[in-house]
């Protein structure tokens, strides 16, 4: 709500490599590093990747990363800061397998998180937050039809009739290159 543009990321050019978030108050016309995200103790932060952020109705900040580290490999990882950027705590498990992670705040403040599940049922899930990312409820499974891991990277948004639309590439059977698909569904949960 402060005018503000914020992207969680890496700065693939910097050596060494930096995982943080970047901010610009001129809608996207410049940008300034903000803060870096520290590496949980053991981690390799060169393996943390695809971040993704989403601000919750208290004003706190949750940020998503596709975690390839020993501990915790392929399982979403999670930040969260509280004075609006400019420091983020130590990454923790989500216990959620599955990547990378696309975060949104739905209209009842409620926080989605929906990814890709490169293993069987291969597809998309979804699992929703009732507490700004404290707690995590069950799987959602979107799509569980895909014929491999070679799929994900879903966005979903919240349509005004309160359905949910996710869009998500997948490479399909006898289709020489992938092709995007979507589902429209709700939430019973």
């Amino acid at each position: 709500g402060d005018g503000r543009l914020l992207y969680a990321g890496v700065e693939l050019w910097s050596k060494p490599r930096r995982v943080g978030v970047c901010e610009s108050v001129d809608d996207g016309q410049s940008w300034r590093w903000l803060a870096d995200i520290p590496a949980r103790p053991g981690d390799d932060p060169a393996q943390y990747h695809e971040l993704h952020g989403v601000a919750c109705e208290d004003g706190r900040l949750v940020v998503h990363i596709r975690n390839h580290n020993k501990a915790n490999n392929r399982e979403t990882l999670q930040t969260e800061s509280s004075d609006g950027g400019k420091s983020w705590s130590v990454p923790r498990a989500t216990a959620v397998w599955g990547l990378p992670s696309f975060l949104l705040r739905l209209r009842d403040g409620r926080l989605l998180m929906t990814y890709g599940h490169r293993r069987a049922p291969f597809g998309n899930q979804a699992r929703v937050s009732p507490d700004g990312g404290r707690t995590w409820s069950e799987p959602v499974v979107i799509s569980g039809d895909g014929i491999g891991g070679d799929l994900g990277y879903p966005s979903t948004v919240e349509l005004a009739d309160g359905t949910l639309l996710t869009v998500w590439y997948e490479v399909m059977e006898g289709s020489p290159r992938a092709v995007l698909r979507q589902a429209r569904w709700r939430l019973t949960i």
